[in-house]
């Protein structure tokens, strides 16, 4: 029986070494914490978006300049193909209103546990935790457990340990330098899906503390995503940020800061606010007025105060082209330990179709240490699937 070296215990690597199993392989997986899918549980937390279902040219469109190396892993295992395999596993998923895809009622912790059971229940199934990988030479990995150093001399290894984000959960990038040592090309780790940095006055920051911006359409390059945002002590949070994160980093890399524009009222049109706010205001003040007009939050009004000079106040037209197109500069991504993924990663010039490293045959990779990024939405738990998936192809192949 040919056995198979899975180097970390993330989705990437559980969803290999399922496979594996099933193709009859033996699997020893290994990872650097004490139990296995420590990012699952963190991004569980909030709700677990596993895909969606937008059409498969849209889908591969959301990986940026790696949708053509992305498709052909999410043409073979599509996110019906994910859902089906949740099915199977006794998770039931649901189809929100917008086409993201959820578990029914079950946590990530569920998915988790009956994932593991899942393989442990195979005899040819072993879980090696607290394995650190602190060296990997001439075609050998070196894992450390306490005080020994374990040698693999392993001709088969899927490895998938990861980016850079949340590196608490196991995924640190250190691999990256063993990487590098083996002549392979990588790309730096950068923060993905992840908050930005604005400049706010000290009394701004006094009053406004993690506080929602809801209902707002946000704009950057004339492509506008509506949602709800989050008002932190130094800066933006939230989906809609996330959504052109890739986009406002580069820009930022680029130019030193970027702009973004946010509508405060976009249920209205530009003459419908111009028309509410020339109703009679009356001993109101302009915040009150605002709030009872156009139903804006303490928070919306906050925002439009720091972000504009007082005499706009004075003059209805412009104040009312403000709340429809309020620019806000963002000056820097938070740290990369923040942020919900990374990008960079090994290039995929070094790999080949099945993501098999080139120069070393045998060995594959896959998920978050490949230079992919994808915004949230369920593209990258799809991307850390599809990728394992192809992993596990090539090895059949390469093993026939």
């Amino acid at each position: 029986m040919k056995n198979v070296s899975v180097i970390g215990a993330g989705p990437t690597g559980l969803f290999a070494s399922y496979l594996l199993l099933k193709e009859g392989y033996s699997v020893d997986l290994y990872d650097q914490k004490n139990k296995a899918g420590r990012k699952l549980l963190l991004a569980g937390k909030s709700g677990l978006n596993i895909t969606n279902t937008k059409d498969l040219e849209t889908f591969s469109a959301a990986y940026g300049n790696n949708e053509r190396q992305m498709s052909p892993a999410l043409t073979h295992f599509t996110p019906s193909d994910l859902r089906l395999w949740m099915k199977q596993l006794g998770i039931e998923t649901f189809e929100g209103t917008t086409g993201l895809v959820f578990l029914v009622s079950s946590g990530s912790e569920t998915l988790l546990s009956r994932w593991m059971e899942s393989l442990e229940s195979n005899s040819n199934f072993k879980f090696h935790p607290e394995h650190c990988l602190v060296n990997i030479e001439k075609g050998s990995l070196f894992l450390k457990n306490e005080n020994q150093i374990i040698i693999l001399k392993a001709p088969l290894v899927i490895m998938g340990m990861g980016g850079a984000s949340y590196p608490k959960t196991g995924s640190d990038g250190k691999w990256g330098k063993f990487i590098n040592s083996m002549d392979l090309e990588t790309k730096p780790f950068k923060p993905m899906n992840c908050g930005f940095e604005c400049s706010w006055s000290p009394f701004f920051k006094e009053n406004i503390n993690h506080s929602a911006l809801k209902n707002i359409k946000l704009t950057f390059n004339k492509n506008s995503i509506r949602g709800e945002a989050i008002i932190t002590p130094y800066g933006l949070e939230g989906s809609p940020i996330y959504r052109f994160s890739r986009e406002i980093r580069d820009s930022i890399e680029q130019a030193g800061k970027a702009s973004i524009f946010l509508d405060l009222t976009p249920d209205l049109s530009l003459t419908e606010v111009m028309d509410k706010l020339n109703n009679k205001r009356g001993k109101n003040s302009i915040s009150n007025h605002l709030r009872k007009q156009l139903k804006l939050s303490k928070t919306k009004i906050y925002l439009l105060r720091e972000l504009s000079k007082k005499d706009i106040f004075n003059d209805l037209n412009s104040l009312a082209q403000t709340i429809k197109n309020l620019p806000v500069i963002l000056e820097s991504p938070r740290p990369i330990e923040e942020a919900i993924s990374s990008s960079g990663g090994i290039s995929f010039k070094e790999l080949d179709n099945f993501f098999m490293l080139k120069k070393y045959p045998g060995w594959f990779t896959a998920g978050e240490m490949v230079d992919w990024d994808a915004p949230t939405g369920g593209y990258l738990l799809q991307g850390c699937f599809s990728t394992a998936y192809m992993a596990v192809e090539g090895i059949k192949i390469f093993a026939d």
